[in-house]
Order: structure tokens, then C-alpha cells, then sequence
């Protein structure tokens, strides 16, 4: 996959009766567009304006200085990062004064030099389990199952609720890994799955199994792009995808600055995280200046990625403590002695249906005015702000799927299936799983709602985003997806349908402004 990333440095400027007031806004600025069919795969696409500094706001008549309290905001359709993150807005908001929060901040250096400070704190390790240890798990029944398919790499997918939408088509096999060790199966076919494991029958029922000897994986699953997995996972540093592997685009998954339910704090700032997770016990950030009470990931997760491209932090050289897994920094918040000054870094499909014990800090980018929470009001669950480009830290999910993988041990061994049609099946339920995955097909099973199963566990499908990003961390561009489902999303629990949405069974029944009929509603 080639990137090609275009620099420039960039002003927002809030026009006023008597004069204009410049504001950092970024630096960088990258996009793709997914291209359907083929390899799946991604390109770079044009700016929206040729030849314009893709991060610069200079339309005085676009910037409404009574906005954002008085910060200005730009009512104009927004075309580039810069307008995006600024654009005025219903949503709720939050403001997080650098001057004020961060000891000795200068405005002319929101990123000072992070010098060496020496070993991180020990990781977490929680206060260990009370409960008995699981019973030996019994042998997998993969031949018995119909269409098995292996799965393995990062969670983030209502697998449950993909199982059931299923049905019969495909019987999912899954053992979590980091994102990283989704690619590197898929490039170098290891890790693969081993030991015990889980599988779900076509009511969504999770079962656990054990492995007789390892497996191939057909689908794998990354919150990263596969080159953002370079040195990392037995990966060299240029990661080619074989021939035979196709990743695309899934649901976007948003990143989250989280605390205790009990904390106060509402919102904090890229400037201020900086420095948090830079120097640690020097942030000069309160309330999170002790290490001991802020909690990471590690390199190879996707969310320390994403935090780290945005702030600009090396990937694997965060402060703070190794939390051990995604689903551990829920404990380490929940369990910890100071909740007040307790910082950790989460993805949605941990903080959301965590909500009585963990929450989501409102997040300000760099030189954008004001702080917004993913959605347009912490209450909610609309994940408006990430659709529409106020909300900048999240990442899109990838699967990745081999569709012609050999696998010695399974229904597919010639030696056993000597028509291959047994193979020929799985291949198409492989296909048909990733393409209801990334939310290009319905599934079988019609009455299943996915998308409600991924909007409670805070993803976006593809067909709801409008913005669109090259990278994790990278700036943010105004995106149409070639299939629409803003009503569908919208309307799947918990929601409201906007009067504009109209159900729909064909596009025969849609009108000329909303002309095609998409997941159940003209759009």
C-alpha cells in the first residue's frame, strides 16, 4: 500500500469587525477512498481544492466569530481538516484552557522536545481474580460445524451479533490478538490460532473449545493499516500483503481519553495528553502528573498508535503504565485508589458499555477551539462528532481475508474433500462474512441488527462516516461513502429516525432527493 503524505503547515482564522486572530491547526494532511471491488485496497485521492493548502482556513466570510463562545467557528461547508474540526456545530462542547491546565505552557511550542526519563512504571496487574479457574475446554468441533471459518487479530466486532446475521452461512472460529498480529497471520501466516478458543453457534451462543494443533487464519481483524505494523509483530519494516489477501475498510472505531464514572473532568487537550503521556511525572498537567495512576497500551495495540501518530509521541515510548490488554484498562480505572487523578487511553467497545464505571474525556485537537466527546452530547450514543470530522481520534478497523488459504488440517484438505466443494463453500462463506463485516452486504439473517450492535459498542459503519482519513492520526478530509446507511444508523437502537428518513423496501418507493433505498431507508 503507498501513502503519499503532503506537509504544510497551517493558520484557522477567526475573523472579527476590526481584525483576524490565527490559531494552530496542523500540519499534515492525507486521505483515501476506498475502491470497491478489486483487491479491496486504497488509494490516495486529490485534495478538494487543487492547488490550496489543504489545512488552511482563509475565507473571512466563512468564520462566525460569535461561535464557540467567542473562539469562532467556520459555517461554511467545511472542505479540509482545518474547517472540519472548526466547523460550527450543535453538539455539545467543552473548553480545556492549555494556559491555565498545563504548568509554563507556551503557545509558540505545543510540542516541547520530550527528553529521556527512563523506565516506565511496572504494568498493571490488578488485584488478581477470585473467581475458580474455567474448566479444560472441550475439543473444537470444526468438522461438524457448518462452514467454519478461522478468525483471529484485534476485538472491536459485535461478533455475537455478526454470528447470529449469519446464520448458517458461516460458523466463526475467533482467538483475540493485537492488531499487529492480525497482519503479520495474514503476511507471514503466523500467529495462528492455537490452544483455547472461542466459536459462536448461528444464535450468536459464545462457546469455548480447544485446538488440537494450530490453524491458519482465513479472516483477521487490525485497528491499524498493515504498513503501521512495520518492525513490529515479526514484521519487517516494508509489509506487503500476498496476492491472495485482500483488507477492507470496516467500521470506525473511536479512541478515547477515559477516567473513573467518579471523576470531574470533562475534556482534555492534545496539547495537555502530550505531555501526559511524554513526560509522565513532569507533565505538569494536573491532575494527571503521577505515572503510577496513568495507564497506556502497547506498541503494537491500535489505540496507542492512534494516540501516539496524533500526538506525536513514538509509538512504543508512551508514559505511564502497560494496562495488559484492552479489557484490563477497565479494571485499572475501576480499581484505582485515586480515581481524580486517573488518565487511561480506551477504544469505544470498552468504554461504552462501561459507562457506569468508565467515561469519555471531551478531546480538543491541536489549535481546534473547543473540546467535543465522540458524540453530540455525552449522554448520547449518535456518535455525531466522529461522523462529521469535530471528533479526530478514532481509527477504521480492517479485515483482512485470505481467501484461498491452504489449511492442512481442516474440511478443506483435498485429501478429504476431493471435489473440492467443501473448500469451494468455505471460500464463500469467508467472502460473504467480511463483506457483512464491513458493512457492504446484509447479511442473511435480515432481522439481525447489526448496526445497532456495532452503535452500542460505539463503532460507525463505513456508510455513516463523512470523513475519511489515509492513517492512524492522520488529518481529516470530507468523505461520501459510495453506499449510504446515515438513516439506518441513526434510527438502530438507541436512536431517533429524523423526519427526512423514510423506510423503504426498494428504491421505487424513494423520492428524486433521496433516491436510493440503503439498509431500509432512502437515502
Amino acid at each position: 500500500m503507498n501513502l503519499r503524505r503532503h506537509t504544510a503547515c497551517s493558520t484557522f482564522a477567526l475573523a472579527s469587525a476590526l481584525a483576524l486572530a490565527p490559531t494552530l491547526i496542523g500540519c499534515w494532511s492525507s486521505r483515501y477512498e476506498v475502491i470497491e471491488g478489486g483487491n479491496g485496497g486504497h488509494a490516495p485521492a486529490a485534495s478538494s481544492t487543487p492547488g490550496a493548502d489543504p489545512n488552511t482556513v482563509v475565507k473571512p466570510e466563512c468564520i462566525d466569530p460569535s461561535g464557540f463562545g467567542g473562539k469562532g467557528c467556520f459555517k461554511c461547508a467545511p472542505t479540509n481538516s482545518a474547517e472540519l474540526l472548526s466547523a460550527c456545530t450543535t453538539s455539545h462542547y467543552e473548553t480545556f484552557e492549555n494556559a491555565r491546565r498545563i504548568a509554563g505552557f507556551d503557545p509558540k511550542n505545543p510540542r516541547p522536545h520530550v527528553p529521556s526519563q527512563g523506565p516506565t512504571p511496572p504494568p498493571y496487574e490488578g488485584s488478581g481474580s477470585t473467581t475458580d479457574p474455567l474448566p479444560p475446554a472441550p475439543p473444537c468441533p470444526i468438522d461438524t460445524k457448518p462452514n467454519p471459518v478461522m478468525m483471529l487479530g484485534a476485538s472491536g466486532f459485535p461478533l455475537e451479533t455478526i454470528a447470529k446475521a449469519m446464520g448458517t452461512e458461516a460458523t466463526i472460529f475467533y482467538q483475540e490478538k493485537g492488531s499487529c498480529d492480525g497482519v503479520a497471520s495474514m503476511v507471514t501466516n503466523d500467529p495462528k490460532l492455537s490452544g483455547d478458543i472461542v466459536y459462536f453457534d448461528a444464535d450468536g451462543t459464545k462457546n469455548r473449545c480447544s485446538l488440537a494443533q494450530p490453524h491458519p487464519a482465513d479472516i483477521t481483524t487490525s485497528g491499524l493499516f498493515a504498513q503501521s505494523c512495520a518492525n513490529q509483530s515479526g514484521l519487517s519494516g516494508s509489509v506487503i500483503l500476498p496476492p491472495d489477501v485482500q483488507d477492507y475498510l470496516g467500521p470506525v472505531n473511536p479512541v478515547m481519553f477515559a477516567v473513573p464514572a467518579t471523576s470531574s473532568e470533562r475534556a482534555i487537550s492534545a496539547e495537555a495528553a502530550y505531555r501526559v503521556y511524554g513526560f509522565g511525572d513532569a507533565s505538569g498537567v494536573a491532575p494527571w502528573s503521577d505515572e503510577e495512576l496513568v495507564f497506556r497500551r502497547r506498541g503494537t495495540s491500535g489505540t496507542q498508535q492512534t494516540v501516539a501518530l496524533s500526538l506525536g509521541l513514538p509509538l512504543d515510548g508512551l508514559r505511564g503504565r502497560d494496562s495488559n490488554g484492552a479489557s484490563n484498562m477497565l479494571k485499572a480505572l475501576r480499581e484505582s485508589p485515586d480515581p481524580r487523578r486517573t488518565l487511561g487511553i480506551s477504544s469505544s467497545e470498552i468504554v461504552d458499555v462501561n459507562r457506569d464505571v468508565m467515561k469519555s474525556l471531551a478531546y480538543q485537537h491541536f489549535g481546534q477551539p473547543v473540546a467535543f466527546y465522540p458524540d453530540s452530547d455525552p449522554a448520547s450514543l449518535d456518535r455525531k462528532n466522529v461522523r462529521d470530522g469535530h471528533y479526530f481520534m478514532w481509527i477504521p478497523l480492517h479485515v483482512l481475508a485470505r481467501m484461498r488459504a491452504g489449511d492442512p488440517v481442516s474440511a478443506s484438505n483435498p485429501a478429504l474433500d476431493p471435489s473440492g466443494s467443501k473448500r469451494a463453500a468455505r471460500d464463500a462463506a469467508v467472502k460473504r462474512l467480511v463483506l457483512v463485516m464491513v458493512n457492504r452486504q446484509q447479511a442473511p439473517v435480515k432481522s439481525v441488527d447489526i448496526l445497532g450492535a456495532l452503535k452500542r459498542i460505539g463503532d460507525v459503519p463505513q456508510c455513516a462516516m463523512h470523513v475519511s482519513r489515509v492513517k492512524e492520526g492522520a488529518a481529516l478530509e470530507p468523505y461520501t461513502p459510495p453506499v449510504a446507511c446515515d438513516c439506518a444508523f441513526e434510527a438502530a437502537l438507541p436512536g431517533t429516525t429524523r423526519k427526512e428518513c423514510t423506510p423503504c423496501e426498494s428504491s421505487a418507493q424513494c423520492s428524486s432527493d433521496r433516491p436510493t433505498c440503503s439498509f431500509g431507508y432512502c437515502e
